[in-house]
């Protein structure tokens, strides 16, 4: 026998911080960001996601610890309020050339039971990476 709450957490979508960390245009300064969250939307709409929170960070920080907007993702997923987080593409966690500080993130985040997800098509097809 279930309980309703157990019957609840069973049928709920999950839930994800959908985070937003995109390079700034000149021409339009805004539309990576806009882009990003975008695509975050209709990804987790597509896969019954249900989004808690959208946090968005300025460009330029490599280390995702020294960015206010990442450790505010952190929170919910440390708390278990979360069961993942949203980004475009890797790059939106460290870039390439610091991906030691990526793959420090996704295991922190792992270790709490919180998995990565990319919204950008090519990613978002192959579930949670690294």
């Amino acid at each position: 026998m279930t309980t309703d709450a157990q019957d609840h957490r069973e049928t709920a979508s999950p839930r994800a911080v959908l985070y937003v960390y995109a390079e700034r245009s000149l021409l339009n300064p805004n539309l990576g960001a806009q882009r990003a969250e975008q695509e975050g939307r209709i990804f987790a709409a597509a896969q019954n996601i249900t989004i808690t929170e959208t946090v968005t960070d300025p460009y330029g920080q490599p280390d995702p610890l020294r960015r206010e907007g990442w450790r505010r993702v952190r929170e919910p997923a440390r708390r278990g309020e979360v069961e993942m987080v949203i980004v475009r593409w890797p790059a939106a966690i460290a870039p390439d050339r610091s991906h030691d500080l990526r793959h420090r993130e996704i295991s922190r985040l792992q270790e709490q039971g919180v998995s990565v997800r990319y919204s950008w098509a090519p990613l978002s097809q192959t579930g949670a990476l690294r």
